[in-house]
């Protein structure tokens, strides 16, 4: 297996890219030919660059039209495999043998800049919002200039290796580290704090959908959406991500808008990261090589490795449409979505295909030469590269395990007419009210007389019969119970003879019966003499719901599995800025959300002692210190009510008297009579005397900073 396919097995989007280059990181400029060329040429407003690996070019392709307006040709690459990063007016070409990242002029059509990156295998460079990475195997991360490819600070070290990196609409860098089961941020050279996302070792996968980053974490089939304000949704996932094995779900790096196809085996989950929301349709697909699923509008699109043509499934009619032809012969495909158009190329081919959001495509020849940089209409160029390795073959995909089948199937009798055929594209999606939406399309065939849905014991489907012509094929089952998979099948019926027979479809992927609670509302948080109090409002499907509670701060605490929607923290007892972050779980998953507040403990009153003799003063301090200002005081304070607001340990205070009993560093800031600043603590009757070294703890709370 190679070096691609182990690190970044899902890429197929050219955010990412991974560069097989060995050795130690360095950057080194290379200048390719003389200069610019003179001319400059208008390219397609709307269009995209392709690679054209056998001849050692790249392309631009007017996405209106699907014809070639522009080519620049690298010298020395003829035969590499080549990627293209293109977000804004940066084009960036990476030669994946020989590790040189070149940017193209789109104005003069030649390449104006090199760079070679010698780094450990996998390398990647990833671009976007207007910000630009480097990344290697080992956790270096640096930052680069994308116009001119020149390094920005120092690398940022995170633990490698590192998963499939994308950028999302803030310009953060979002980076799975599978080795401690998180998702790694940088924000231009500083990096975030991680999020935790599963278990070391997990297989992870990350997708910016629509500027949102969406960790999926294949082993537990959960995802984590992370969105703004601090607000993160789990979503559980169907029990097939789990099963089908490390490394066979396939999904893109990056999407336009909010959907999130995945692709594992023979089902299709399509995951909306808006709302959490979640389908799964179980898909009659060959037995063929398939790459990682685009999504375009409402449809997602399946390349074919082994046909060289897409496979088309509409969600919005839960309807196989008819296959795109790309070259329609088996080679490996690049596929991404672009200005709003779906990019379809084979970098081994003269051929590439262009979709548009309405479904319609036209097809690509990148090998036409009468085009600006063209055999037929050349210009000033230059390129770079050393002769490589030949184009590696795509490995094959293994045939992939069958879930197996239950409830067993009804045993049709003889048929003696003309059966129906079975159902197809059963899709089921859990609702937030706990039921399950189930809908099909008629396979065809004999004429049926309608449908009935098979559902497991306990449950109940709504309605109890669909007649042959629908026009909506859709059942409601409910009485399920939430974090339990179920699965169901819809039998055709039809008369046979002189009694009714039906034939039965094959099962949904297990499906959830509930879906994940909004997340809480209303965080607040309140200092009192027993500690911390935290409490927040319920959401509004909060029924099965617990919570999790973390605060961070001066002091931290979590408390997992809670029940209600008010805590008291007796370890939190320091005044402070902190975070509050509840998270409502249920057995489909969670969301949470978080709060800054300021904590501060109530004052407390007690009364003044050893303060000596009548007459006689005691200094307040500005710090908790003897030598600081003196300039307040107050007399005769034994036995005097004083406001105690908070207590600090400060600098040693040792009386003139010697005595240990009047020798300590904590102390109290205190109110009275008009005066407030620091006293020493032993001239404070507090709960815990005569201890002046530690705090006296709950009810008083420790002074900030």
């Amino acid at each position: 297996m190679s070096g691609e396919r182990r690190f970044f097995r899902r890429d197929r989007l050219t955010g990412l890219i991974a560069i097989g280059a060995v050795g130690a990181l360095c950057v080194a400029a290379v200048v390719f030919g003389v200069g610019m060329a003179s001319a400059k040429y208008h390219l397609a407003d709307v269009g995209g660059w392709l690679t054209s690996s056998k001849k050692g070019e790249v392309v631009h392709v007017n996405g209106l039209s699907g014809k070639v307006d522009g080519k620049v040709t690298l010298s020395g690459t003829a035969g590499h495999k080549m990627k293209v990063v293109q977000q804004g007016g940066v084009v960036l070409i990476i030669d994946e043998t020989t590790g040189v990242v070149s940017r193209v002029d789109p104005a003069h059509l030649n390449v104006v800049q090199g760079v070679a990156y010698r780094g450990a295998a996998g390398m990647q460079v990833v671009s976007g919002s207007g910000a630009a990475y480097a990344l290697d195997q080992k956790g270096s991360v640096q930052r680069l200039d994308p116009m001119t490819l020149a390094t920005q600070g120092d690398p940022i070290s995170l633990t490698g290796p590192l998963g499939a990196a994308a950028i999302d609409a803030k310009a953060t860098l979002w980076v799975p580290t599978t080795a401690n089961g998180q998702a790694a941020n940088v924000q231009g050279s500083r990096p975030g704090q991680p999020v935790g996302v599963g278990r070391a070792g997990d297989d992870l996968q990350l997708t910016v959908a629509g500027g949102t980053a969406v960790v999926t974490d294949f082993t537990t089939a959960e995802s984590l959406i992370l969105g703004a304000n601090g607000v993160q949704v789990k979503v559980k996932l169907p029990s097939v991500v789990s099963q089908v094995g490390k490394y066979k779900v396939f999904a893109p790096t990056s999407t336009d808008g909010q959907l999130v196809p995945l692709l594992a085996g023979k089902s299709l989950i399509v995951l909306n990261s808006g709302n959490g929301s979640l389908s799964s349709v179980a898909l009659q697909l060959p037995n063929h090589q398939l790459q990682t699923p685009q999504v375009l509008g409402q449809k997602v699109y399946i390349p074919d490795a082994s046909s060289g043509n897409l496979l088309v499934y509409d969600a919005a009619t839960n309807r196989m449409d008819p296959q795109v032809p790309v070259t329609g012969k088996p080679g490996p495909m690049d596929a991404f979505v672009k200005d709003g158009l779906l990019w379809v190329n084979n970098p081994n081919s003269p051929k590439a295909v262009v979709v548009d959001g309405s479904g319609a495509h036209k097809p690509i020849q990148k090998y036409t030469g009468d085009v600006p940089g063209g055999s037929e209409n050349p210009i000033p160029k230059a390129g770079g590269g050393d002769e490589g390795l030949p184009t590696p073959k795509l490995p094959v995909h293994p045939r992939l395990p069958k879930l197996p089948i239950t409830p067993p199937k009804h045993k049709p009798d003889p048929p003696k007419v003309t059966p129906p055929n079975q159902p197809t594209n059963l899709r089921a999606a859990a609702q937030p009210d706990g039921s399950i939406k189930v809908d099909f399309q008629p396979g065809g065939g004999g004429a049926a007389t309608g449908y009935r849905l098979v559902v497991p014991a306990g449950l109940t489907a709504t309605p109890g019969r669909i007649s042959a012509d629908g026009p909506d094929y859709t059942f409601t089952a409910k009485g399920g119970t939430c974090g339990q998979e179920y699965q169901f099948a819809v039998a055709a019926l039809y008369k046979n003879g002189d009694h009714q027979s039906e034939i039965q479809s094959g099962y949904t992927d297990p499906t959830l019966s509930c879906t994940q609670p909004d997340a809480p509302s209303g965080i607040t948080g309140t200092g009192t003499a027993q500690g911390a109090q935290v409490s927040w409002q319920a959401p509004p499907n909060a029924k099965g719901v617990t919570y999790k509670v973390q605060v961070t701060g001066p002091k931290t605490f979590t408390q997992d599995n809670f029940s209600g929607t008010s805590l008291t923290i007796p370890s939190i007892w320091t005044n402070g800025s902190y975070t509050i972050n509840v998270t409502a779980s249920n057995g489909a998953g969670g969301k949470s959300a978080s709060a800054s507040q300021t904590l501060t403990g109530p004052a407390q009153h007690y009364p003044g002692q050893n303060a000596g003799n009548p007459g006689d003063k005691s200094f307040l301090h500005r710090v908790p210190a003897n030598d600081s200002d003196r300039s307040n005081y107050i007399t005769d304070f034994n036995n005097q009510s004083v406001t105690v607001d908070c207590q600090k340990i400060g600098g040693q205070f040792t009386h003139s008297n010697g005595k240990a009993y009047f020798s300590g560093k904590l102390w109290d800031y205190i109110h009275y009579g008009g005066h407030q600043g620091y006293i020493i603590g032993y001239l404070v009757k507090t709960p815990r005397q005569p201890d002046w070294q530690n705090y006296n703890g709950l009810p008083l709370w420790e002074c900030a900073g």
